[in-house]
Order: structure tokens, then sequence, then C-alpha cells
């Protein structure tokens, strides 16, 4: 029961204000947005999460990670209000960090429409180059991933055998059995097109 209460605050919380609050926390403010893009990332993290955004403001965005997009490894975008067009006009920019490993979309308002462009934009070598980790979790009807989808993440780690729902703090891939408990399914070329565990996330 304790892990499970711990899998459903992580689920539903902003993950990096979680990992330092160890709790639910108040969305940031408007203005923190103008800081967060004022200079560049920290820790190659653009943080934007419990941001309420708006179409505007992505544009904003966008430039950011246009200039400093060689330096961003992870994005979180969690409980910022997104829907699937606004990520769509994100996607361009996202889509071409060469070093993005993580990002996090949990908590918005996306629906299972944006899986096909999402998976169409994994199956290109050339776009996503480095990421593992993708989080879709606490969204409006996202509660499993197409079979294309997790096998195109997995093909950009080959050697990470699993792929895990929710990730605890700590419970990194191939820490322990644990974590091993916690995975989607190992990849079935022959098996249906759609992945049948329900899942919030999906690494490889």
């Amino acid at each position: 029961m304790e892990k499970l209460c711990r899998q459903l605050t992580y689920h539903l919380s902003p993950h990096s204000q979680w990992r330092r609050h160890r709790g639910l926390v108040k969305r940031k403010p408007q203005a923190c947005l103008k800081a967060v893009l004022a200079g560049s990332p920290p820790d190659n993290t653009v943080d934007l999460s419990g941001i309420p955004l708006t179409p505007r403001d992505l544009e904003r965005v966008t430039g950011y990670l246009q200039r400093c997009g060689e330096q961003v490894d992870s994005v979180e975008l969690g409980f910022t209000g997104l829907t699937d067009d606004m990520v769509l006009q994100l996607l361009p920019a996202l889509s071409t960090l060469p070093r993005l490993t993580t990002l996090a979309l949990n908590g918005n308002r996306l629906t299972r429409a944006l899986l096909r462009d999402l998976t169409d934009a994994l199956k290109d070598p050339s776009k996503f180059p480095s990421v593992t980790w993708i989080d879709l979790g606490n969204n409006v009807d996202i509660f499993s991933l197409p079979q294309p989808f997790l096998l195109s993440l997995r093909k950009r780690s080959p050697k990470q055998g699993h792929l895990p729902t929710i990730l605890e703090l700590g419970e990194g891939p191939g820490s322990g059995d644990e974590a091993r408990d916690e995975t989607v399914g190992q990849e079935d070329p022959g098996g249906d097109q759609e992945a049948r565990e329900t899942t919030g996330a999906s690494q490889t």
C-alpha cells in the first residue's frame, strides 16, 4: 500500500517538484516562465512544470529551445494545461533537440489523437534522436501506448530490455527487482498492434 501511494503521488504531481518537496505543491505563478527562459537551463533541464501555458507562451518556449537546444537533456511540461494542438506547436522544436532524453507531458489535456503524431515522429530516426523517456501519464484518455510507439523508443536504446510504467524515485531501469516489476512488456513484433498494459509513461 505504501508503494502504491508513492506511485500515485508521483503520477499525479509535477515530477521535478515532487523530487524536491516529496509531495503535491502549489502551481507556479506565471511570472516564473520569464525567469525560466531568462538564462541557460540549470542542470540541462527546462522545467516548466506547473506553469499554465498559452499558445503565445509556447512561441517564447520555442525560441528558447532553438537558442539553447544544444544544452537541453530534459524538458518538463507536466501540469501546464497543454492540449494536443499546443504540443503539435512545440513538436518541431522538441523533436530536433540533439541531447533530449526525457520529455514529460504528464498531467495535461492530451488525448489519444496525439499519439499518432508522436509515433510518426519517433519512426523518423532524425527526430528525437536521444529520447528514452516520454511521460504521458494522467492525461485525458491515454491509458495505453501503441506498439510502434514503444518499439520506436526501444530502438533508441537497444540494450535496455524493459519499458517501465511509473518510474519511482531512485528506481531507475535495472536498479533492482522492484523496478523490474514495473514493466510494460517485452518487444513482441507478432503481438497486438497496441500494448495491452496500462501505462503512465514509457521508457527504453
